[in-house]
């Protein structure tokens, strides 16, 4: 289309094409031509967008650690790359851009936003992202590092610390909060134990920000610190506690990374939207260790959706999706710890 701009424009002076435009030229016959070029990139655009162009319809691309690219090309050691030169996963890394334009394809079916973030276990692994979600607040997924300062503190009950992680109760989750001090003192003890499993940023929500929902559940939390956190958790005996009550979950609640066919240990969360209040429905996510051919991999995924149901199957999908996409030739089947 350039040319034919270019040659539009020079047509008042020697003409393009062939053929010599004389002086009687008139400038609205130029500036028809002008408008005549215009619409028919219009009508280009609109044809590409119908045809539904992969690139055009990823929303974000395979990225590492939460950073955002351009659609259609992925980092790796720093350096972006397209998909034709990105076909594979390299070491260290469970997604390659072709991953990130199948997950862009596949968002582009469900009802709202979704987002991945996987790794290798271990403390401070690489952690690759996709989608266009990239955070939103914990919901029940934040009990996971309050069970954890439980048990590192010694208080609570077994039962408490049972309920909270494997039918998501939130009385018992509640009871292990106050019994942590409440507050900014059991906020600060469950900020600990993100940062012994190798969350470096999150901090949890010391208050009570919206009524009837916990403190805790109101923690802002990124995909890719979530996915780090749960990388880590195997690496602290506490962790290693709570990641074994999150392979008990209830049978209710075992959508999402429950439902993939493969072993995993999962905690979901489940709330109102990004923006409650503005017609944004829910917000559901889950995090989790997902074991594929041996090799187990953090996970955590999220997607928006009109309601809990529509939430829980697309998380379905989702789950399903970074199974059968995750590349794990060069994941270890032990924590780097």
């Amino acid at each position: 289309m350039p040319n034919v701009l270019a040659c539009v424009a020079l047509t008042a002076l020697a003409g393009c094409g062939g053929r010599t435009t004389t002086a009687s030229s008139s400038d609205a016959q130029i500036a028809a031509q002008i408008r005549a070029s215009a619409k028919k990139r219009e009508l280009e655009r609109e044809r590409r967008a119908r045809a539904g162009d992969a690139t055009r319809l990823a929303r974000t691309t395979t990225v590492q650690d939460g950073e955002s690219l351009p659609a259609g090309s992925a980092e790796i050691d720093g350096t972006s790359r397209s998909p034709a030169a990105t076909q594979s996963a390299p070491p260290g890394r469970l997604l390659s851009a072709a991953d990130g334009e199948s997950f862009a394809r596949l968002g582009a079916t469900l009802q709202g936003q979704e987002g991945i973030a996987v790794s290798t276990l271990g403390i401070d692994p690489t952690v690759s992202r996709t989608g266009a979600l990239r955070s939103g607040v914990a919901w029940s997924t934040g009990k996971t590092p309050v069970a954890m300062a439980a048990i590192v503190a010694g208080v609570g009950t077994q039962t408490d610390l049972t309920q909270a992680i494997t039918a998501s109760d939130n009385t018992a989750a509640e009871r292990l909060w106050t019994a942590l001090g409440g507050g900014a003192r059991a906020a600060a003890a469950a900020t600990a134990q993100l940062r012994a499993s190798g969350d470096r940023r999150t901090i949890i929500e010391a208050r009570r920000l919206r009524n009837g929902y916990t403190a805790f559940g109101q923690t802002n939390w990124l995909l890719t610190d979530q996915a780090r956190f749960t990388a880590g958790m195997a690496c602290t005996n506490a962790g290693a506690q709570v990641l074994g009550l999150m392979n008990e979950v209830v049978a209710g609640q075992r959508w999402g990374l429950g439902s993939t066919g493969n072993e995993a240990q999962f905690k979901g969360g489940w709330g109102p939207g990004l923006t409650p209040g503005n017609g944004d429905g829910w917000l559901d996510r889950q995090m989790g260790v997902l074991t594929i051919k041996g090799r187990p991999i953090a996970v955590a995924i999220a997607t928006t959706a009109r309601d809990h149901a529509t939430g829980t199957r697309d998380l379905t999908t989702i789950a399903r999706w970074v199974a059968s996409h995750v590349d794990v030739e060069h994941a270890p089947r032990r924590p780097a710890c």
